[in-house]
């Protein structure tokens, strides 16, 4: 009878333990679950405070559109960094004008003055300290007559070049040799837009500046930027009256022009007499003084948790009409544009 009795009290004992260590692993659980939702909650708080600012960089630029349709310039409220606080936390946003960077896609196979554009980016290269070879891997992958498939694919992991124009300048990485250290270096500086997209001379940087000519230096590109003044270059004649640039605009006779001027896909532009003797060896329709394409970077902090997105918008410069053209919430910071002043440059 004891027996049975100590036995019952085991069971018993038993039956409680084995109660408790599901009770402890229930509310483990539960009390998991709890912080993995309030995680959620504060990730989708901050993502949709990113989405308002997107809407409210759209509204921004609407009304910088309705204000002045005719110049865009980098003294305008829209290319001033703004932060601003929340309960609790900031949000931070940053627009760039992406028509004041190199275009990838001039070096397409589509464009017009390809071969010109890749002198440009080779110069860019240079006055940013890379690999100039760069310039030549990225005119290839993006022309199929160079069979650069074979290369590619023997690469672990294989892959196959592109063959047309990027979307995004990240696509750089792809390219043999290039790695996330001489991307970061470049990426303020470059942009994946339409072709014919021109360079908006009013928020373009020194370096990209520097870039449109071997000949032009850099402290030449800032004389350049400081003769924007504070309201920019009313109109491109005005960038192409400048001391700094005349050389590089002025009429020529076809017989002492440079054996670039002659390339047989740059624009050259004949004289007001109609004449086919006298070239430009700069192009005027490579360049503006307003812009389409805006990329933002938007940081949103609430406590511990960060959202961000990258937005490439454009402005219909005839209608003040706002596309997105990408979203990209990978990113934590934006782009910024790399020291340069002790890069040594063979130009």
């Amino acid at each position: 009878m004891k027996q049975q009795k100590g036995l019952a009290l085991l069971m018993v004992l038993l039956i409680f333990a084995i109660i408790s260590v599901l009770a402890v692993a229930m509310i483990d659980r539960q009390s998991s679950d709890i912080q993995r939702s309030a995680t959620m909650l504060a990730l989708q708080q901050a993502r949709s405070y990113v989405i308002g600012a997107e809407s409210a960089v759209r509204t921004g630029l609407y009304l910088d559109w309705d204000n002045n349709k005719d110049v865009d310039h980098d003294k305008e409220e829209w290319n001033q960094e703004r932060t601003f606080p929340l309960s609790p936390g900031t949000a931070r946003i940053r627009i760039q004008d992406a028509q004041g960077r190199f275009n990838l896609n001039s070096l397409s196979k589509g464009a017009s003055n390809r071969a010109v554009q890749k002198e440009r980016f080779t110069n860019l290269l240079n006055e940013l300290g890379l690999d100039v070879a760069f310039a030549d891997e990225l005119y290839r992958w993006m022309d199929e007559s160079s069979q650069e498939d074979d290369r590619y694919q023997a690469m672990e992991p294989p892959y196959r070049a592109a063959y047309q124009g990027c979307s995004h300048t990240s696509e750089l990485m792809l390219l043999d040799g290039l790695d996330e250290t001489a991307y970061k270096r470049l990426e303020a500086y470059v942009a994946c837009l339409p072709i014919t997209t021109q360079l908006n001379i009013n928020t373009a940087t020194a370096p990209v500046l520097s870039a449109l000519d071997s000949k032009l230096s850099l402290s030449d590109a800032e004389a350049i930027i400081s003769a924007r003044g504070d309201k920019g270059f009313a109109s491109v004649d005005d960038f192409w009256a400048l001391s700094q640039v005349e050389p590089f605009t002025k009429e020529t006779s076809s017989g002492s022009s440079s054996s670039s001027d002659s390339s047989s896909d740059s624009s050259d532009s004949t004289s007001g007499s109609g004449t086919s003797n006298a070239s430009t060896r700069w192009d005027k329709a490579d360049f503006s003084v307003k812009s389409e394409y805006f990329e933002t970077f938007i940081r949103i902090e609430l406590g511990d948790r960060i959202a961000t997105g990258e937005i490439l918008i454009h402005r219909d410069n005839a209608t003040g009409t706002m596309n997105t053209l990408y979203r990209d919430y990978s990113r934590r910071e934006g782009r910024r544009p790399a020291d340069i002043s002790s890069t040594t440059t063979t130009q």
